[in-house]
């Protein structure tokens, strides 16, 4: 492997305190209007625990479906501590502080390791695994499906550096190889307190609904090379629904939410410089066929010598570059300039 530079972007840590209610908000450096007709809260769904067909019925009229601790804390801090312990080892948490406040390192070891065999020991920590497949994450599923249910083999921890976010998509494109998708869901999990200005993800209200994804969602990521929508969260407000919805999570919460709906992520802008830890994964009935890019055994995601390891840099997702990298032989990283911006 040649010898290349390696820069966690971002520059500091933080530029000051950022007011939780959303002053100073921004997605992909661009300043979020935080006005109440444009911007709302997550509605929480846990009255409709039990009942599934109030669930379904809610899920086809919002969207998501948002539980506070709807797991216990304790296991969901148990798979943060397994997971940034091994972040740490390789530079990324900087261990001068305690691990669990997950502030960024240097990241100087990223180059040198074996990037596959760390993401697969992240993937399959049982810490983790207890969270992704509790009962009570797969009895929503349960409830929304209408059958026994299964994780896809994938799940998608996400380690999120101050200074990076994630650009807006809908699920559907990349998940659209097995079951039809009105029959998968996704849960996002934070693993650990995300305040909005660490990071929350954010839905657009409506989306679900909006005729002007419909070509989008018919298209494949891989064939048609998607890479993200529209920078801009007032253009893609616009033109693809009505309000941004988000809130402040703790551990514990769990936001379930379909194929269909717009979502992004708010850049981390922690004034602390303390990285977001959160989890996707995706379920499905067990009897139905599942999306080969995610599941059975030696799946390869995007195909490839790649490595789903977000961040880094910003591509606008060319090539998938915004969360898989490529890696050589012996799994070490082979980063890609990023786009200049």
């Amino acid at each position: 492997m040649t010898d290349q530079e390696f820069d966690v972007p971002g520059g500091p840590p933080g530029d000051g305190p950022v007011d939780d209610a959303g002053p100073g908000l921004t997605v992909n450096g661009y300043a979020i209007d935080t006005s109440p007709t444009v911007f709302g809260e997550l509605e929480p769904a846990n009255d409709l625990l039990g009942d599934a067909a109030a669930m379904r019925a809610a899920m086809a009229e919002r969207g998501y479906l948002f539980f506070r601790e709807l797991l216990d804390p304790d296991i969901v801090l148990a798979a943060r501590n397994e997971i940034l312990l091994k972040y740490a080892i390789i530079g990324e948490v900087d261990d001068r502080h305690p691990v669990g406040d997950a502030i960024a390192g240097s990241g100087d070891a990223v180059p040198t390791v074996n990037l596959r065999a760390f993401s697969e020991s992240v993937r399959g920590g049982a810490a983790y695994r207890a969270v992704t497949d509790s009962d009570e994450v797969l009895d929503v599923h349960r409830a929304l499906l209408g059958g026994e249910v299964r994780a896809f083999d994938m799940r998608w921890p996400r380690f999120v550096r101050p200074g990076e976010g994630c650009g807006f998509h809908c699920d559907g494109p990349y998940m659209n190889r097995g079951t039809s998708l009105d029959r998968i869901y996704s849960s996002w999990i934070p693993l650990g307190r995300i305040r909005r200005h660490e990071g929350s993800l954010m839905l657009l209200d409506g989306s679900h609904r909006a005729e002007g994804l419909a070509d989008y969602l018919a298209r494949d990521a891989d064939r048609d090379q998607l890479e993200w929508l529209d920078d801009d969260p007032a253009v893609v407000r616009d033109r693809y629904g009505s309000r941004w919805l988000t809130t402040d999570f703790a551990p514990g919460d769990v936001l379930c939410f379909g194929m269909g709906v717009l979502h992004g992520a708010i850049d981390n802008r922690s004034p602390e410089g303390r990285c977001r830890l959160s989890s996707d994964s995706r379920y499905q009935c067990v009897d139905e066929p599942a999306d080969p890019r995610w599941n059975g055994d030696g799946f390869e995601g995007h195909g490839g010598r790649r490595v789903f390891y977000p961040g880094l840099g910003r591509w606008n997702n060319e090539d998938f570059q915004d969360e898989w990298k490529d890696v050589d032989e012996f799994g070490r990283l082979h980063l890609r300039a990023p786009r200049s911006t």
